[in-house]
This record gives structure tokens, sequence and C-alpha cells, in this order.
């Protein structure tokens, strides 16, 4: 009966106009908010991720593998820490998940535009990480090599590679230049200005190794979008150590360049002779340098979190964090506050003698 209502003896009772009125809003307002908290917002939420122990294994495989030389059982955790990212570049959280994570003082809102690029897609970002995690591989095998005095050779490398370049589909980060048009390069200065020397739309012959295999690469130049009139391939040259034996890295899950610390005390760990953290759970983060500084990172606080969650007793944070650390420490963990790798190994081995993290300590 359309128009009607039931009273509680069962009769029908007419509904006025303004009462048939208010049921019709209400519903409509139903709807609307239904539908609104469907739509994304352009906002990123940020909470702990999980942690992988650089010194252990990952789907029964060794994060890190060395071969060729003598290494030692290490034991205990060197756990990197992650963060768990949830709306990315293309999507955004709806209005029930981001409310719900703006309560929770574990997760961070942040706008979507202060983490990426106008325009960015999900498999640029993708890529992007990928590229900064295997760089960040390759400096932490460098500073820990500086640190234990081991003699290596530098490579000219490819460290990032443009999707949108003309070597996009040519050139792979991490791979090797030998040779620019038949010139042995040595520098990546070398390589930059062979390649700029070159006229726009001119084919450049590269001499590449891949994986251990050599082979001829041809790519056409374009202008470069930051120096007009000058050649250039789409790719960032770098250079990176390459150690007298093999070093291998398995854990592809992670991107972002904030593992490199964690690496380095692994592969010094590996490399040492006694277990650096006396069995002792310790994490931490932090980027690497090839001589060993330590540099700061994104969302320390949740992966403090992160930390503790996973068993961790000892916390390594980069000094350029200690204003973010200091109040955010969760009860039960130490942190020891590091500025290169030297300072990490030396907080790792204080807190497995002494279950103190020492004097390097975040203040306010």
């Amino acid at each position: 009966m359309s128009g009607l209502i039931e009273t509680s003896d069962g009769r029908p009772a007419d509904l006025s106009p303004r009462s048939r009125q208010a049921v019709v809003s209400f519903v409509l307002l139903v709807l609307v908010g239904a539908v609104l908290a469907l739509l994304p917002v352009p906002f990123v939420a940020l909470s702990p991720g999980p942690t992988f122990n650089t010194i252990g294994a990952y789907d029964k495989t060794p994060l890190i593998t060395i071969t060729q030389t003598t290494t030692y059982r290490a034991t205990g955790h060197l756990d990197l820490v992650t963060i768990r990212e949830t709306g990315g570049p293309e999507g955004g959280l709806d209005v029930f998940t981001a409310l719900r994570a703006w309560f929770d003082p574990n997760i961070d809102i942040v706008p979507r535009s202060v983490l990426y690029p106008p325009r960015a897609t999900a498999e640029q970002v993708r890529q992007e990480n990928k590229e900064m995690f295997a760089d960040s591989q390759g400096e932490a095998v460098a500073a820990a090599m500086s640190y234990l005095k081991i003699p290596t050779t530098l490579r000219v490398i490819a460290g990032s590679v443009s999707m949108d370049g003309p070597s996009a589909k040519a050139i792979n980060p991490g791979d090797e230049f030998l040779r620019v048009n038949g010139v042995r390069t040595k520098t990546p200065q070398e390589v930059v200005t062979a390649i700029r020397s070159v006229s726009i739309g001119s084919i450049v012959t590269l001499t590449m190794r891949s994986r251990g295999k050599v082979s001829t690469v041809k790519v056409t130049t374009k202008e470069h979008p930051e120096h007009p009139g000058k050649s250039y391939i789409g790719v960032g040259v770098a250079t990176i150590a390459k150690p007298p034996f093999p070093i291998a890295f398995t854990l592809d899950r992670v991107g972002g360049p904030s593992a490199g610390m964690m690496f380095a005390l692994g592969v010094v760990d590996k490399l040492t002779p006694g277990s650096m953290t006396g069995g002792v759970f310790v994490a931490g983060t932090g980027t690497i340098a090839t001589d060993g500084t330590v540099g700061g990172i994104g969302g320390i606080r949740q992966k403090m979190v992160g930390a503790k969650r996973s068993g961790a007793r000892l916390f390594l944070a980069p000094k350029e964090n200690c204003d973010e650390v200091v109040g955010n420490i969760p009860d039960g963990l130490a942190v020891a506050a590091v500025s290169d790798l030297a300072s990490a190994v030396d907080a790792v081995r204080t807190f497995a003698r002494t279950g103190s993290s020492g004097t390097s300590v975040c203040r306010k």
C-alpha cells in the first residue's frame, strides 16, 4: 500500500505529504552517503609492514648468498623493516577505510601528492621502487667491502632506466656499460659525454654486459629534456663496486632504498667470524651510500612499530630521523641512532654484549 503505514493495531494510517518528503529525503541521503563512502579519496595510508631477516631465509632461500669465499654462520636477526601502503598512486582510500585509519595511532594518512608525482602510474612507481631497491643492494655491497677493507673493482652500470625513454626496451637497471660506439668507457662521465656528443636522432651502439652475458645494443637518441640540443638515451648512469666473489640477494617483494643499511650489516656479519647479534633480534632501517654513510628515510614511526611487533629488541635508526623517533618509541624497544655502517655495527655488538644501545641514542 503506497503511502501508508500500519499502526500498532494493524490498521493502515496515511502518511502526510511532509512525512513522505522526510522519508524520501532520508532514503536519498542514505543512498548518496553510501555512494560517497565508496568513492576513493586522494590519500594513502601508511601502516607497519612485515620484516625480513637479512641473515636468514625467505621461502627457504637465504636473503643474502655469498659464494667462492669463506663465510661464517650468523645467528639472530638483522631485519629490514617495511611499510605497507594502502591507496597507491592511481587508487586512493574509500571514506570508511580513511576514517578507520585516521583513528589508529600507528597509521599515518598522507595526501597522495606527497608520495607520488602527478600522473604517476602504479607500474611506474613499482618499477622505480624496484630500481631503488636494486641500487640499495649494490651500495650495500660497496659499503660492506669498504668497511671490511676488501678490494673491489668499479663497474659503470645503468642505475635507472626511464620507462618512456629510448632505452626502455633495450637496457635494464644493473646492466653494465662496456663500450659506447666501440670506445671503452670506465666512468659514468665518459658514458654521458660519449652519448651527448652525437647528434640527436643518431643510433648509438652500446656494448653491454647483462647477467653475465655481453651483447651489442643499438639505441636511437632523443633530445635531452633538461639539456636542449644534447642527445640522451633515458638512462641514469652510476657506478657499483664489484667484489672479488659473488654476492646475491633474493628478496624481491620490497621496493625503495631504505633497506640498504640492513643489507650491508647482513653482508658484514656473514663475512666476519662470530655472530654480530649474539643471537639477539635486531631490526633497523636507513639508506646506505658506498662510503658507508647512513641516510634518513620515511615512515620511521611505523617501522619501529613493525619491528617491535616482529619481536625486535634493538632498532637501528638513522640520526637524521631522530626528531621523529623521540616520543614515538614503542615500549620495550631500545633504539640506537647511527650515522654510518661502522656505528651501526658497533651498536649491534654493544647491545649483544651489554643489552644496552649505548650512548648513541636520539635525544630531544
